[in-house]
């Protein structure tokens, strides 16, 4: 099983390549879906290290990180939890096109934009900011290089400018 080590370095490599797409004003769903599991990997980072804990579904991950589950050992804040769940929601719009929200159409497809992206690259950065906090682990500053996204993304983001 991954160590928390290994969660780590894939993490830092997904935040390396989320950069590397960054200056295309298209792959906004990838933009979206790197953002995603450079998260999963964090988390499960945690999951490691707070208990050996190696999930294979993200329901199961959900359940385990959860701060009401009054019996869980590895329960993060619930902050982080709501940018990880809701990041996670960004997520599954890229990837199949549709919205979870139960007051939506769903006859039509939900493509991702700038705003999906710049939202993203918000609660990912609540994510990192919140393992940093736990693990004393350090980021480098990601430029986001498209002028449509970086236009949308809120001036006070730790790990991205």
């Amino acid at each position: 099983m991954a160590s928390f080590d290994d969660h780590l370095i894939q993490a830092k490599n997904n935040l390396i390549f989320l950069k590397d797409i960054s200056d295309r004003s298209k792959y906004f769903d990838w933009q979206v879906t790197v953002c995603f599991y450079t998260a999963v990997h964090l988390i499960n980072a945690h999951l490691a290290k707070c208990a050996n804990l190696h999930y294979k579904t993200h329901e199961d991950t959900k359940l385990a990180i959860n701060p009401e589950r009054q019996l869980s050992t590895c329960k993060i804040e619930d902050n982080a939890y709501v940018q990880y769940v809701s990041l996670e929601k960004l997520s599954r719009r890229a990837r199949y096109l549709c919205n979870d929200s139960s007051i939506t159409d769903n006859s039509r497809p939900y493509l991702t934009y700038e705003k999906h992206v710049s939202r993203a690259i918000a609660r990912l950065n609540e994510v990192m900011s919140y393992f940093n906090k736990t693990y004393g682990t350090k980021f480098d500053k990601i430029e986001i290089l498209c002028p449509k996204v970086k236009a949308e993304l809120p001036k006070t983001l730790e790990y991205f400018a």
